[in-house]
């Protein structure tokens, strides 16, 4: 018996769509053998060619038009974020982004802190639009150097979020990684604000692995605390379901309930997109 055996269903709210041919045929038996009910994808574009890639590249680049396409064609299953890089694509992405049916925007390589006023446009208007904004935070860090992205992590950090959270509170948002090496930015900013919540993705030999039981009850220490985290792979499909385990053994180790767990890895995610879709329950 697995752990996540114990639990009715799964959304898995941070999934990268992989480019690699038959990828979403992959991700949706893989999520039927797991018990994962709904993936939202995102899209990167061209630099993240080969990210989790393991067999013959589809000969796209997971571009916001390849999201939508997989999100038309199993609505039941998949919805999507359209990628955004602040200060490098226009506001009228925004509007494009809602227009192809997607549910949020996967916030990335901002050349400036994301909590800058020059930014404010895009929140104000993805609020106005219902869109989700899921925040890359933490290092980036594709396995070789990127010239040319001017890659500078310190404009990821999870403290700029907290001027977005103050200016809009209808706004929902989602700090990936729980900040990677920023972990105690990312609880407390979760922590203040109603509409900002965390997820722990990332490979289990990653970032959570150089963090002990201990540090994690220290982290979430708050009464509560489980409502403000949502599940989120960030792996290639065949790889969610140990990530999906550890996460839970972390939960358990800190001695939540089963009943506190499954809200992380179902229910405050229905509560999250209840403002943009009708809710599947």
């Amino acid at each position: 018996m697995t752990p996540n055996s114990a639990f009715k269903a799964v959304w898995d709210v941070h999934h990268h769509l992989v480019n690699e041919t038959g990828y979403v045929d992959t991700l949706l038996r893989e999520m039927d053998r797991i018990g994962i009910e709904r993936t939202f994808l995102v899209a990167m574009g061209g630099f993240t060619r080969d990210l989790f890639r393991k067999r013959e590249y589809s000969g796209f680049d997971a571009a916001n038009q390849d999201v939508a396409r997989a999100v038309k064609q199993h609505p039941g299953r998949l919805s999507g974020y359209g990628f955004l890089h602040l200060g490098r694509h226009t506001l009228n992405q925004v509007d494009e982004i809602k227009d192809m049916g997607l549910q949020g925007l996967k916030l990335h390589l901002s050349l400036k802190p994301y909590g800058e006023e020059e930014y404010f446009e895009v929140y104000a208007r993805a609020s106005e639009l219902n869109l989700a904004c899921l925040f890359h935070t933490g290092p980036i860090y594709m396995g070789k150097p990127l010239p040319g992205l001017k890659i500078r992590s310190e404009n990821y950090r999870p403290i700029h979020v907290e001027p977005i959270g103050h200016e809009f509170p209808d706004l929902r948002i989602i700090i990936a990684h729980l900040g990677v090496c920023w972990n105690r930015e990312a609880a407390c900013v979760a922590r203040m604000f109603p509409n900002i919540y965390v997820d722990l993705s990332g490979n289990p030999t990653g970032w959570r692995a150089g963090l002990s039981l201990a540090t994690f009850k220290e982290l979430f220490y708050w009464p509560g605390a489980h409502a403000k985290i949502l599940f989120g792979s960030d792996l290639h499909a065949e790889d969610v379901e140990p990530s999906l385990n550890h996460q839970i053994g972390i939960f358990r180790g800190i001695g939540w309930s089963d009943a506190q767990i499954q809200s992380i890895l179902h229910d405050n995610a229905i509560r999250f997109f209840s403002a943009f879709f009708a809710p599947l329950h």
